[in-house]
């Protein structure tokens, strides 16, 4: 059976880039009552991010503005990098942007009408006939769940090309005023950036694809809407993140991931690269003890989160891009999975070719 093909993927980043330690520096500073117990400032310590991008200087994140002043500013941030990442993964598969069939936008971290896409078209530019579809609200596993859909759109139109564009300006949710510890592990733990990918279906004319999409799936975990997700607040959007997350992945990943790759006719030792969302540190050993993996097995998860932070929908594109960069033997077979608000894994199966 012939399936969709992976043709290139891009990323990008905002032009600033701080140390882990310069963003808790200045949350001490900040903030004194939250973090004058040692305990807390080892949040940051913790959290297995080493350096971030973030859209604006640090002294904007403390400013105290209005929601729409960080709505308006996301909008134009992430149409700056979706645009800057689609722009480039066009340009590594030599095709134009008249070339696409449909575009898919992905993003959690702001509000659009028209939505990021339909912006995005207009910017390319790109054909009047272009269809378009954003995704709003999947959180972390929205850059899963955007490979997923526009694969699916390509099985019913083998010719034709598809693109996924994620931007997440995770920065611009952070308030300041919020009295919670919350924000404290939003501060350490939350990046910016945007990433894209770029499919055929299985019958459209591509010389040299990267890899196929063999299978996509989601598994909704019970009882679990309250793990994460946002609350819009008279302030924006307010994170909302709960301690059990990682043990409501420990218990669950196995049970979700183990029968989609059973349908598919593979097994978990038949994957020779698992992609996984860099929910947290805990989160990535939480997948590590319910699969049986080792840090070197996810090294690329652990690796992004080092040098980004957590991107939020972003970041399965970011880790799929270093895999696609990278030399693999053909037929080799990478899980790539994420979980996310609902709360949900969603999940795909990757062939290299």
């Amino acid at each position: 059976m012939k399936h969709p093909k992976i043709l290139a993927a891009a990323t990008a980043l905002p032009a600033r880039r701080y140390r882990q330690a310069e963003i808790r520096d200045a949350c001490a500073e900040a903030f004194p009552e939250l973090l004058a117990v040692p305990a807390r400032l080892s949040i940051f310590e913790n959290a297995g991010v080493e350096e971030r991008y973030l859209a604006e200087p640090i002294a904007y994140y403390f400013d105290g503005k209005s929601f729409e002043a960080r709505n308006d500013n996301y909008l134009r941030r992430a149409l700056e990098l979706s645009k800057s990442a689609l722009s480039a993964c066009l340009a590594r598969a030599g095709k134009s942007p008249e070339a696409l069939d449909h575009l898919l936008s992905v993003t959690t971290t702001g509000l659009a009408t028209p939505s990021l896409e339909t912006r995005l078209a207009r910017e390319i530019p790109s054909s009047p006939s272009l269809q378009r579809t954003p995704l709003f609200g999947s959180g972390c596993a929205g850059g899963a769940v955007g490979l997923a859909r526009a694969s699916e759109l390509l099985r019913g139109r083998p010719e034709g090309f598809a693109a996924v564009v994620s931007a997440e300006l995770c920065s611009l949710c952070f308030d300041p005023e919020d009295p919670s510890l919350l924000k404290i592990v939003s501060a350490a733990l939350f990046g910016d950036g945007a990433a894209a990918v770029l499919l055929a279906g299985a019958d459209a004319a591509v010389e040299r694809p990267l890899a196929e999409v063999v299978a996509s799936g989601s598994f909704l975990i019970p009882d679990t809407l309250d793990v994460m997700g946002w609350r819009f607040a008279d302030r924006g959007m307010k994170l909302l993140l709960s301690p059990d997350a990682p043990r409501v992945v420990e218990d669950n990943a196995r049970r979700a991931l183990e029968p989609f790759l059973q349908s598919n006719g593979v097994s978990l030792e038949d994957i020779d690269l698992f992609l996984i969302h860099p929910g947290s540190l805990r989160i990535i050993e939480a997948f590590e003890r319910a699969l049986g993996l080792s840090a070197r097995d996810t090294l690329p998860s652990r690796e992004s989160l080092r040098r980004y932070g957590n991107l939020s929908s972003a970041s399965i594109l970011f880790i799929l891009e270093e895999a696609l960069g990278r030399r693999r033997d053909q037929g080799a077979l990478a899980l790539l999975a994420a979980m996310g608000p609902g709360f949900s894994c969603e999940m795909s199966l990757l062939r290299f070719l």
